[in-house]
Protein backbone atom coordinates (compact mmCIF):
# COMPACT_ATOMS: atom_id res chain seq x y z
CA UNK A 1 0.00 0.00 0.00
CA UNK A 2 1.50 4.08 -0.79
CA UNK A 3 0.17 6.70 1.35
CA UNK A 4 0.56 10.33 1.01
CA UNK A 5 1.83 11.74 4.20
CA UNK A 6 0.76 15.31 4.81
CA UNK A 7 3.43 17.81 4.11
CA UNK A 8 3.46 21.81 4.41
CA UNK A 9 7.15 22.10 2.91
CA UNK A 10 7.49 23.93 0.18
CA UNK A 11 8.67 20.85 -2.65
CA UNK A 12 8.73 18.04 -0.67
CA UNK A 13 6.33 15.10 -1.11
CA UNK A 14 6.09 12.27 1.57
CA UNK A 15 4.92 8.69 1.10
CA UNK A 16 4.32 5.82 3.48
CA UNK A 17 4.80 2.78 1.88
CA UNK A 18 3.62 -0.69 3.39
CA UNK A 19 2.58 -4.26 3.12
CA UNK A 20 3.82 -5.71 -0.46
CA UNK A 21 3.40 -3.16 -3.43
CA UNK A 22 1.17 -4.37 -6.11
CA UNK A 23 0.63 -3.52 -9.77
CA UNK A 24 -2.76 -1.99 -8.50
CA UNK A 25 -1.43 -0.26 -5.62
CA UNK A 26 1.31 1.77 -8.33
CA UNK A 27 -1.33 2.38 -11.00
CA UNK A 28 -3.25 4.38 -8.06
CA UNK A 29 -0.47 6.12 -6.54
CA UNK A 30 1.31 7.29 -9.90
CA UNK A 31 -1.04 9.33 -11.05
CA UNK A 32 -0.87 11.53 -8.48
CA UNK A 33 2.34 11.95 -7.78
CA UNK A 34 2.74 12.99 -11.16
CA UNK A 35 0.28 15.50 -10.77
CA UNK A 36 2.27 16.87 -8.15
CA UNK A 37 5.31 16.96 -10.13
CA UNK A 38 3.84 18.77 -12.70
CA UNK A 39 2.62 21.29 -9.67
CA UNK A 40 5.88 22.15 -7.41
CA UNK A 41 8.33 21.01 -10.15
CA UNK A 42 11.44 19.98 -9.14
CA UNK A 43 10.79 17.80 -6.00
CA UNK A 44 12.16 16.44 -2.57
CA UNK A 45 10.43 12.91 -1.62
CA UNK A 46 10.67 11.42 1.51
CA UNK A 47 9.98 7.50 1.72
CA UNK A 48 9.46 5.87 4.55
CA UNK A 49 9.15 1.76 4.86
CA UNK A 50 6.41 1.04 7.42
CA UNK A 51 6.09 -2.90 7.43
CA UNK A 52 7.21 -3.32 4.20
CA UNK A 53 7.96 -6.21 2.01
CA UNK A 54 8.78 -5.52 -1.51
CA UNK A 55 6.92 -5.95 -4.37
CA UNK A 56 5.73 -8.10 -7.25
CA UNK A 57 7.17 -8.22 -10.73
CA UNK A 58 4.68 -6.06 -12.14
CA UNK A 59 4.90 -3.47 -9.80
CA UNK A 60 8.69 -3.05 -10.12
CA UNK A 61 8.54 -2.94 -14.03
CA UNK A 62 5.86 -0.07 -13.17
CA UNK A 63 8.02 1.65 -10.49
CA UNK A 64 11.64 1.68 -12.38
CA UNK A 65 9.72 2.84 -16.07
CA UNK A 66 7.93 5.57 -13.70
CA UNK A 67 11.62 6.44 -12.17
CA UNK A 68 13.39 6.48 -15.62
CA UNK A 69 10.84 9.06 -17.06
CA UNK A 70 11.51 11.18 -14.25
CA UNK A 71 15.07 10.82 -13.66
CA UNK A 72 15.69 14.96 -13.63
CA UNK A 73 12.56 15.98 -11.98
CA UNK A 74 13.35 14.77 -7.58
CA UNK A 75 16.33 16.78 -5.75
CA UNK A 76 16.51 14.81 -3.37
CA UNK A 77 15.26 11.55 -2.43
CA UNK A 78 15.50 10.31 1.53
CA UNK A 79 14.72 6.19 2.16
CA UNK A 80 13.45 5.32 5.61
CA UNK A 81 13.55 1.87 6.89
CA UNK A 82 14.56 -0.43 9.36
CA UNK A 83 16.11 -3.36 6.87
CA UNK A 84 19.40 -4.08 5.33
CA UNK A 85 17.93 -4.81 2.19
CA UNK A 86 16.12 -1.52 1.98
CA UNK A 87 19.53 0.21 2.57
CA UNK A 88 20.94 -1.27 -0.49
CA UNK A 89 18.02 -0.45 -2.33
CA UNK A 90 18.77 2.86 -2.03
CA UNK A 91 22.64 2.28 -2.48
CA UNK A 92 21.82 1.07 -5.71
CA UNK A 93 19.48 3.32 -6.69
CA UNK A 94 21.95 6.41 -6.57
CA UNK A 95 23.44 5.70 -10.49
CA UNK A 96 19.85 6.21 -12.23
CA UNK A 97 19.30 9.06 -10.23
CA UNK A 98 22.26 11.16 -11.67
CA UNK A 99 20.67 14.79 -11.01
CA UNK A 100 19.00 13.52 -7.53
CA UNK A 101 20.88 13.07 -3.93
CA UNK A 102 19.85 9.48 -2.95
CA UNK A 103 20.09 9.12 0.98
CA UNK A 104 19.18 6.18 3.31
CA UNK A 105 18.26 6.75 7.25
CA UNK A 106 17.73 4.17 9.59
CA UNK A 107 13.56 4.60 11.68
CA UNK A 108 15.12 6.31 14.36
CA UNK A 109 16.44 9.09 12.67
CA UNK A 110 13.59 9.55 10.80
CA UNK A 111 13.99 13.31 12.15
CA UNK A 112 17.73 13.00 10.53
CA UNK A 113 16.03 12.37 7.03
CA UNK A 114 13.43 15.68 7.16
CA UNK A 115 16.41 17.93 8.35
CA UNK A 116 18.65 16.81 5.45
CA UNK A 117 15.56 16.93 3.42
CA UNK A 118 14.95 20.61 4.45
CA UNK A 119 18.72 21.57 4.19
CA UNK A 120 18.32 22.94 0.52
CA UNK A 121 14.86 24.48 1.08
CA UNK A 122 16.15 26.33 4.14
CA UNK A 123 19.25 27.50 2.09
CA UNK A 124 17.11 28.66 -1.08
CA UNK A 125 14.72 30.18 0.83
CA UNK A 126 17.66 32.47 2.83
CA UNK A 127 19.16 33.23 -0.91
CA UNK A 128 15.53 34.47 -1.54
CA UNK A 129 15.78 36.57 1.22
CA UNK A 130 19.28 38.18 0.56
CA UNK A 131 19.78 41.68 1.78
CA UNK A 132 21.85 44.85 -0.07
CA UNK A 133 24.98 45.45 1.56
CA UNK A 134 24.78 48.08 4.25
CA UNK A 135 28.34 47.76 5.84
CA UNK A 136 31.26 47.50 3.46
CA UNK A 137 35.25 47.13 4.28
CA UNK A 138 37.94 47.35 2.23
CA UNK A 139 41.08 46.22 3.93
CA UNK A 140 44.19 47.74 2.73
CA UNK A 141 47.87 48.23 2.65
CA UNK A 142 48.13 51.63 0.76
CA UNK A 143 49.07 49.32 -2.18
CA UNK A 144 47.91 49.89 -6.04
CA UNK A 145 45.96 46.88 -5.46
CA UNK A 146 44.32 48.04 -2.34
CA UNK A 147 43.70 51.59 -4.94
CA UNK A 148 42.05 49.35 -7.25
CA UNK A 149 40.26 47.44 -4.90
CA UNK A 150 39.15 50.79 -3.19
CA UNK A 151 37.12 52.11 -6.25
CA UNK A 152 35.24 48.85 -6.78
CA UNK A 153 33.90 49.04 -3.38
CA UNK A 154 33.08 53.08 -3.56
CA UNK A 155 30.77 51.94 -6.90
CA UNK A 156 29.20 49.34 -4.60
CA UNK A 157 28.76 51.51 -2.02
CA UNK A 158 27.17 53.69 -3.80
CA UNK A 159 24.73 51.63 -5.65
CA UNK A 160 23.81 49.83 -2.29
CA UNK A 161 24.14 53.31 0.32
CA UNK A 162 26.29 51.06 2.28
CA UNK A 163 28.77 52.91 4.36
CA UNK A 164 32.76 51.96 3.75
CA UNK A 165 35.31 51.99 5.49
CA UNK A 166 38.83 51.32 4.71
CA UNK A 167 40.98 49.19 7.52
CA UNK A 168 44.34 49.20 8.22
CA UNK A 169 46.07 47.32 10.38
CA UNK A 170 49.65 47.76 11.87
CA UNK A 171 51.47 44.71 12.99
CA UNK A 172 51.88 44.94 16.88
CA UNK A 173 55.34 44.26 18.22
CA UNK A 174 55.11 42.31 21.26
CA UNK A 175 57.42 41.38 23.84
CA UNK A 176 56.45 37.78 24.31
CA UNK A 177 56.52 34.72 22.09
CA UNK A 178 53.41 32.93 21.24
CA UNK A 179 54.35 31.00 24.60
CA UNK A 180 54.18 34.17 26.92
CA UNK A 181 57.99 34.10 27.26
CA UNK A 182 59.61 37.36 26.84
CA UNK A 183 61.75 37.71 23.83
CA UNK A 184 65.59 37.19 24.08
CA UNK A 185 67.29 36.44 27.22
CA UNK A 186 67.92 40.47 28.67
CA UNK A 187 65.22 42.71 30.13
CA UNK A 188 62.55 44.36 27.35
CA UNK A 189 62.07 47.55 27.71
CA UNK A 190 58.00 48.10 27.57
CA UNK A 191 58.18 51.43 26.89
CA UNK A 192 60.33 51.04 23.76
CA UNK A 193 57.59 48.54 22.77
CA UNK A 194 54.86 50.81 23.14
CA UNK A 195 56.47 53.98 21.51
CA UNK A 196 57.66 51.85 18.45
CA UNK A 197 53.50 50.49 18.09
CA UNK A 198 52.50 54.14 18.29
CA UNK A 199 54.92 54.95 15.97
CA UNK A 200 53.48 52.39 13.55
CA UNK A 201 49.96 53.69 14.07
CA UNK A 202 51.10 57.27 13.66
CA UNK A 203 52.89 56.28 9.88
CA UNK A 204 50.32 54.41 9.05
CA UNK A 205 47.45 57.29 9.57
CA UNK A 206 49.52 59.39 8.19
CA UNK A 207 49.73 56.97 4.87
CA UNK A 208 45.73 56.16 5.13
CA UNK A 209 45.21 60.33 5.17
CA UNK A 210 46.77 60.56 1.73
CA UNK A 211 45.65 57.28 0.34
CA UNK A 212 41.88 58.44 0.89
CA UNK A 213 42.73 61.61 -0.46
CA UNK A 214 44.31 59.92 -3.92
CA UNK A 215 40.96 58.51 -4.09
CA UNK A 216 39.75 61.86 -5.01
CA UNK A 217 35.82 60.68 -4.34
CA UNK A 218 33.15 62.81 -2.67
CA UNK A 219 31.60 59.69 -1.00
CA UNK A 220 31.60 59.35 2.66
CA UNK A 221 34.85 56.88 3.69
CA UNK A 222 35.35 56.56 6.95
CA UNK A 223 39.21 55.64 7.72
CA UNK A 224 40.45 53.17 10.45
CA UNK A 225 43.94 52.28 11.45
CA UNK A 226 43.74 49.37 14.36
CA UNK A 227 46.97 47.81 15.76
CA UNK A 228 47.17 43.86 15.87
CA UNK A 229 47.76 40.69 14.52
CA UNK A 230 46.63 41.29 10.73
CA UNK A 231 44.42 38.38 10.61
CA UNK A 232 42.68 38.13 14.02
CA UNK A 233 42.18 42.01 13.84
CA UNK A 234 40.47 42.28 10.88
CA UNK A 235 38.05 39.46 11.36
CA UNK A 236 37.57 41.16 14.80
CA UNK A 237 37.00 44.17 13.33
CA UNK A 238 34.41 43.03 10.97
CA UNK A 239 32.23 41.42 13.69
CA UNK A 240 31.91 44.05 16.11
CA UNK A 241 30.80 46.26 12.75
CA UNK A 242 28.57 44.21 11.80
CA UNK A 243 29.86 44.21 8.25
CA UNK A 244 28.62 42.57 5.12
CA UNK A 245 31.06 42.66 2.83
CA UNK A 246 34.99 42.87 2.96
CA UNK A 247 36.71 43.41 0.11
CA UNK A 248 40.87 42.72 -0.60
CA UNK A 249 42.77 43.79 -3.73
CA UNK A 250 45.16 41.40 -4.99
CA UNK A 251 47.82 40.74 -7.68
CA UNK A 252 45.92 38.41 -10.52
CA UNK A 253 47.61 35.24 -10.84
CA UNK A 254 46.82 31.91 -12.22
CA UNK A 255 44.74 29.50 -10.33
CA UNK A 256 42.31 30.81 -7.23
CA UNK A 257 44.45 29.88 -4.95
CA UNK A 258 47.17 31.76 -5.77
CA UNK A 259 44.95 34.30 -6.28
CA UNK A 260 43.70 34.16 -2.66
CA UNK A 261 46.37 35.60 -0.24
CA UNK A 262 46.66 34.22 3.37
CA UNK A 263 45.08 36.99 4.72
CA UNK A 264 41.72 36.96 2.80
CA UNK A 265 41.78 32.89 3.06
CA UNK A 266 41.78 33.35 7.03
CA UNK A 267 39.29 35.90 6.77
CA UNK A 268 36.91 34.08 4.43
CA UNK A 269 37.13 30.97 7.06
CA UNK A 270 36.86 32.89 10.33
CA UNK A 271 34.09 35.71 9.41
CA UNK A 272 30.42 35.86 8.94
CA UNK A 273 30.47 38.48 5.78
CA UNK A 274 30.88 37.94 2.25
CA UNK A 275 34.35 38.27 0.79
CA UNK A 276 35.05 39.92 -2.63
CA UNK A 277 38.62 39.58 -4.05
CA UNK A 278 39.31 41.97 -6.61
CA UNK A 279 42.16 40.82 -8.65
CA UNK A 280 43.98 43.12 -11.33
CA UNK A 281 46.64 41.88 -13.82
CA UNK A 282 50.22 43.99 -12.75
CA UNK A 283 50.28 45.36 -16.26
CA UNK A 284 48.10 47.71 -15.43
CA UNK A 285 50.22 49.52 -13.32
Amino acid sequence: MLQFIPVFDGNTIAVRASGKLTLEDYQKFLPQLETQIKRLGKISLLFEFDNFSGWDLDAAVDDFKFGMKHLSDFERIAMVGDKSWEYWMAFIAKPFLLSSEVRYFDRENLQDAWDWLRERQEFEKSAEQLQPYQNIVVAVDFSLYSKHACKRAIELAKYYQASLTLLNVVQEVIPYTLYGDPVGNNFVDLNIIEEQNKQGIDAAQFQMKAFVNDLDTDFPIEAKVICGEVNYGIVSFLEARHVDLAIFGAKKKKGINKLLGSVPHYVQNHSRCEILIVPVQESVF
